[in-house]
């Protein structure tokens, strides 16, 4: 499926998504730019992070959740 980032431009919403990514923790919405929209690794969020592989993977799972709840207001 495509990310995010790939629905925000056929959508042209990226000014709701940059909305919708200040409201998450600030930690998770850098976790989440720095998968969708600079391409890193699990991994390599996990590293700058400080957190495990599978903290990572839930952070990413849930913000997705919350950022598609926020757009489909």
């Amino acid at each position: 499926a495509p990310g995010p980032e790939a629905m925000a431009v056929a959508g042209g919403e990226t000014d709701r998504i940059y909305h919708c990514l200040d409201e998450l923790e600030k930690d998770r919405a850098a976790a989440v730019r720095g998968a969708y929209l600079n391409g890193e690794s699990y991994a390599e969020l996990a590293e700058r992070h400080k957190v495990p592989l599978n903290t990572m993977r839930t952070w990413l799972r849930r913000s997705l959740l919350k950022l598609r709840e926020c757009l489909e207001r």
